[in-house]
């Protein structure tokens, strides 16, 4: 079947089909103002802090006939018998539809969080595109598809894929924990395929830093460039693909999205440093914060760039990587004795950049520490403690998922480390992609300043410090050569160092309250629609009693300032549209 871009309201009005289709619609699915509501809507979810801000960016009305229309002739359809949102979430509406051929679409409508207008649909088509077609890997086969709103009928972007038969391998997740690791669902069934995964990705020698499109959908200028730093067969797309402006969302965020700035394609980690630099001076000075915090901020930015060409790694591979590889987003077959791999969803947000800044343990076999858990030396795997054998109930559970977490960590490092040895070199070891990665931490953070704190900033140029002797040019004594290039006096590193720990400590002010609630900080304070009153509730209690027992009247106030669940307060939910 050919693949639908971009229809149009001649192609889909010159279909006799789509008449008959849109008329079985009417009859069989009754579509009304609730469902519309349903469909347009955040509905399910609430928000303990700035609530309206969250549920209003997630507002995204479309026209539903035409959207169905266009489902039903990618799905080769006479009519669609069911039309449902099944998933939500900070970037992204999903809904499944079935048909009367037995067939079932997942269509994806991106929020005006995702990315760039057109540009984020349009890298993600072409990624999957990509990926499925030149390269053999299993991801979503895209049937229909628009990154430019005004051109369909339909009235917003969307993508419409055929559904991966199977289940998300988190369906597993507390599977057999009594079972030996290795016939883990995660380990036997979905591990050897993921490494793979990785192992090509890894290969790719992409020439430049950017993202991946069709070459008509990016500027002319930019379509001759080559997509390889070497000769690669025809079969791998060269003559289809190029590498554009980035989809990061750093350079898009917050109303970036109208700054004339530098989002690439770049040549070298050196071009894409100063570009971060570059975004974050226009940002402050097309949306100022405060007078003095803007002026500090320009310091930074300045001090930043002397930095530049002791940090950024000279001819490192660039890569393209799964943006967020968690258990949700690998399908595997219902069965767990054992399950396997039936592909990999989401791409959307993917980039290619330097293998340091892509190559992390992905989400699905990440864990946390745990106190009753012993962590894995060498090749040891991770077990229970001693004191972990009077446990009962629902506590002995929960250490023995978190056991199984943390061995499904230490079993992918062991997996890829044998079979592919420079790759889990790379991805584990501190001197490699890790150690990196703290070096570049400057670049990470210059254009957040407003939103993490400028402390953060000045504690990474801190952190680079410490590690200047690996950094820098050295002589045959391994003393650099070259001195450090910010001034920073003792007296400013601990002021730096309290700064960075009382952010810390203020952002971990609601966190017995969460835990209490089942939240995770990172969620924003999302909680389920119905839960939403008896949850504020319990945080405005929590909050109560906090101030209550300051000790100074001085130390309320800075509380109720800095009490991270409150309107105000930054969240991730900005506009790049």
């Amino acid at each position: 079947m050919m693949l639908l871009r971009a229809s149009s309201t001649r192609f889909l009005a010159g279909n006799s089909r789509v008449g008959f289709a849109l008329h079985c619609y009417k009859r069989r699915l009754h579509i009304g103002p609730e469902d519309e509501h349903e469909f347009f809507s955040v509905t399910k979810t609430r928000w303990l802090y700035n609530d309206e801000k969250q549920r209003a960016i997630r507002y995204v009305p479309f026209n539903v006939e035409a959207f169905v229309d266009t489902a039903i002739q990618a799905a080769d359809a006479q009519s669609c018998v069911s039309m449902k949102k099944v998933h939500e979430d900070m970037v992204k509406r999903i809904f499944a539809l079935n048909f009367d051929n037995g067939k079932e679409l997942i269509a994806k409508i991106p929020f005006p969080t995702s990315g760039p207008k057109h540009l984020c649909t349009a890298s993600e088509v072409a990624t999957l595109d990509y990926l499925r077609n030149c390269n053999g890997i299993p991801v979503p086969d895209v049937r229909a598809w628009c990154s430019r709103a005004d051109s369909s009928p339909v009235g917003t972007e969307y993508i419409m894929y055929e559904k991966m038969q199977g289940v998300p391998l988190l369906q597993h997740d507390r599977a057999r924990l009594d079972a030996p690791i290795w016939e883990d669902a995660y380990i036997a069934g979905a591990l050897p395929l993921v490494q793979r995964l990785e192992t090509y990705l890894h290969m790719i020698p992409f020439a430049q830093i950017g993202s991946l499109y069709y070459k008509e959908d990016v500027d002319e200028s930019l379509r001759d460039r080559p997509l390889y730093k070497v000769d690669m067969p025809p079969s791998m797309g060269s003559e289809r693909f190029c590498i554009g402006p980035t989809v990061d969302r750093e350079f898009w965020r917050a109303g970036r999205a109208a700054l004339d700035i530098d989002r690439g394609p770049w040549p070298d980690m050196h071009s894409y440093m100063r570009a971060l630099a570059s975004c974050a001076r226009a940002s402050i000075d097309a949306f100022p914060p405060e007078p003095s915090t803007k002026a500090k901020y320009h310091q930074l930015i300045s001090d930043y760039e002397k930095l530049i060409p002791h940090i950024s790694p000279e001819q490192r591979p660039y890569v393209l990587w799964h943006p967020d590889l968690n258990a949700r987003n690998i399908i595997v077959t219902e069965s767990s004795e054992p399950c396997a791999v039936v592909g990999f969803v989401d791409w959307q947000g993917a980039i290619i950049a330097p293998d340091h800044l892509q190559l992390q343990i992905p989400p699905a076999y990440e864990a946390e520490e745990h106190p009753m858990v012993n962590d894995g030396d060498g090749t040891a795997m991770p077990s229970l403690r001693p004191e972990a054998d009077a446990l009962e109930g629902e506590e002995k559970q929960s250490v023995q998922l978190a056991l199984r977490r943390l061995q499904r960590k230490k079993m992918h490092e062991l997996y890829v480390r044998e079979n592919e040895p420079e790759l889990g070199k790379e991805m584990y070891d501190t001197l490699c992609s890790p150690g990196r990665r703290l070096v570049t931490l400057p670049g990470q953070l210059i254009a957040r300043g407003v939103e993490d704190g400028l402390a953060a900033i000045e504690k990474s140029f801190l952190i680079v410090r410490a590690m200047w002797s690996m950094v820098a040019e050295v002589d045959e004594k391994g003393v650099p050569v070259v001195e450090f290039p910010i001034d920073i006096s003792d007296a400013e590193a601990k002021r730096i160092q309290e700064e960075v720990e009382q952010r810390a400590q203020d952002e971990e002010m609601a966190d017995p309250v969460l835990a209490m609630l089942g939240i995770m900080r990172a969620h924003e304070g999302e909680v389920p629609a119905e839960q939403y009153e008896v949850a504020k509730s319990v945080v405005e209690g929590a909050r109560q009693a906090l101030l209550n027992a300051a000790p100074t009247l001085e130390e309320k106030e800075r509380r109720a300032r800095a009490w991270p669940l409150q309107d105000g307060k930054h969240s991730d939910a900005e506009r790049c549209w």
